[in-house]
């Protein structure tokens, strides 16, 4: 599937021999015209500071499934569906493979992996991924 909204993750479906066929982008603009509909894409997990923005048709490019059980055990932040927040380890996934979605908030990126955590005390909350 082609990427058809901001925020969604995908890949080059036909690498160059010198490229990373695992490398993942996320889509920042979606340029649609009629001859050549285009994104600008940002390389994801680089080691770069300020990685570089690169236009690519979008046929050039597929959405992909995101594992979310590597987040287990890991100190996350949700967003909670009573608009609050609440911060601890992961201790269960939704869904193990999802099509991501990323949403620039006011204070971070908002996403649409759904979480339960534990906080300090021991107490369960569930809700969507936050990334400040």
């Amino acid at each position: 599937m082609r990427p058809n909204k901001n925020g969604q993750v995908a890949r080059i479906h036909t690498p160059l021999p010198d490229e990373n066929p695992d490398q993942l982008y996320v889509v920042l603009e979606i340029k649609e015209d009629d001859e050549r509909p285009r994104a600008d894409i940002k390389a994801l997990n680089t080691s770069l500071s300020f990685p570089p923005i690169n236009t690519f048709l979008l046929d050039d490019l597929e959405v992909v499934e995101v594992n979310t059980a590597d987040l287990i055990v890991h100190q996350v932040t949700i967003n909670k569906a009573d608009y609050s927040q609440a911060t601890g380890k992961v201790v269960k996934v939704s869904e193990q493979k999802i099509l991501l979605d990323l949403t620039k908030g006011v204070k971070g990126v908002e996403t649409n992996v759904g979480l339960t955590i534990e906080d300090e005390s021991g107490k369960e909350h569930t809700g969507t991924l936050f990334v400040n």
